[in-house]
């Protein structure tokens, strides 16, 4: 079979790795013709540039907390296979809420993720001064430790598994765009590229992100997600990374103010969510230097003595769903689409039935999160 994978942010990679794996006996994806292509280089858009928080956090749907932590797990054994890698990072969340109704929220979310069997702790200040010895939190805060989860370095995730991909046989075009889809009637046939190239595929799948829409669209075919233009868009996010601030963190700080973890690079990444107003397509670059101050002065409060200053802020376009969930299936005949939020926690699982369904087997797990749903 020949698949044209669009896209190789972590959705786009995984996918790609995973139906290059070579199956024992012959199997699903065992002779597959795959090719990849990327406009600029894998990892290099919104997974290399997001705060890549891996976590099943939210207990408010029980189907969709099952689906993360089914992930959660699927990122163990992905990273199992390239033998302990730099950028899986699987070193536990501290959070903590000081108001009183923000302490009751937290003491809730805590009580329910419990419930579901998903491992939490409340913890002390002396707890917490074991886990992360140079942040302050507020005294009488509520404190609770997420051992479980942890972060990537998206962007170094994404090109390890596209190499391996490519190893395997699969060939990568980058630093072209896929313009257009082609179709024959109602069937999808492959794609057209920026230079006038024309690839073929029996099925094509869809996994450009937050340009999606506009590549589903050249064949008439809708996609729910949030427009970043659109004034006040939830989609658009501002992560500043400081310069090197080595050792000041060991895992993930969610502080209410402040979303803090170590960078690749030695420095911290920062953001936070009430500094994304008004971040939008045309988001000044005095804003940007406005917001990029203000996240270094709440980590100097979140870390006393923190002497790192910001090395760059970039603006971050998240692929959000309508409804916030998954958009995973065929579209048309030929057409699979395959985009979401939460890209980082899900994007190696959803590579797992997205390949049976690819070849024909449909997945029960995917039935919630259709592209079509109404």
């Amino acid at each position: 079979m020949r698949i044209v994978i669009v896209g190789a942010g972590i959705i786009g990679a995984a996918l790609a790795d995973r139906l290059t794996r070579p199956a024992p006996g012959g199997g699903p994806g065992a002779r597959d013709e795959v090719t990849v292509v990327e406009a600029r280089e894998p990892g290099a858009g919104t997974s290399g540039a997001s705060y890549a928080w891996l976590n099943a956090n939210d207990p408010a749907d029980p189907g969709y907390h099952r689906l993360r932590t089914a992930a959660l797990a699927t990122w163990r054994d992905v990273a199992a296979g390239f033998g302990a890698p730099s950028w899986y990072r699987p070193v536990g969340n501290t959070m903590w809420a000081a108001a009183e109704d923000e302490k009751a929220r937290l003491s809730d979310r805590v009580a329910r993720l419990a419930g579901l069997g998903y491992t939490v702790e409340l913890i002390g200040a002396d707890r917490l001064r074991a886990l992360e010895p140079h942040v302050r939190a507020p005294d009488g805060a509520l404190i609770a430790h997420y051992p479980g989860e942890g972060y990537v370095y998206g962007g170094s995730a994404a090109r390890a598994l596209v190499r391996r991909a490519r190893e395997s046989g699969a060939e990568v075009v980058t630093g072209r765009r896929a313009v257009g889809l082609t179709t024959d009637g109602d069937r999808v046939t492959g794609v057209r590229l920026d230079d006038g190239r024309e690839l073929g595929a029996d099925v094509t799948v869809c996994a450009a992100g937050r340009h999606s829409p506009a590549l589903l669209a050249t064949a008439g075919i809708a996609l729910p997600l949030v427009d970043p233009a659109e004034p006040g868009s939830a989609a658009p996010c501002l992560i500043a990374t400081t310069t090197a601030a080595d050792g000041v963190l060991n895992g993930l700080v969610q502080a209410p103010d402040l979303s803090a973890r170590p960078a690749e690079d030695r420095g911290l990444v920062l953001e936070a969510t009430d500094l994304d107003a008004g971040v939008d397509e045309s988001a000044s670059p005095e804003l940007v230097r406005t917001v990029g101050a203000e996240l270094l002065a709440r980590a100097r409060v979140l870390v006393p003595g923190l002497a790192a200053d910001i090395a760059e802020v970039r603006r971050c376009v998240r692929p959000l769903p309508a409804d916030g969930y998954p958009l995973v299936g065929f579209q048309r005949p030929g057409l699979y689409t395959v985009v979401t939020h939460s890209g980082i926690t899900l994007g190696p699982h959803l590579a797992v039935p997205a390949d049976r369904e690819i070849h024909g087997e449909p997945s029960p797990e995917l039935v919630p999160y259709r592209p079509d749903r109404q």
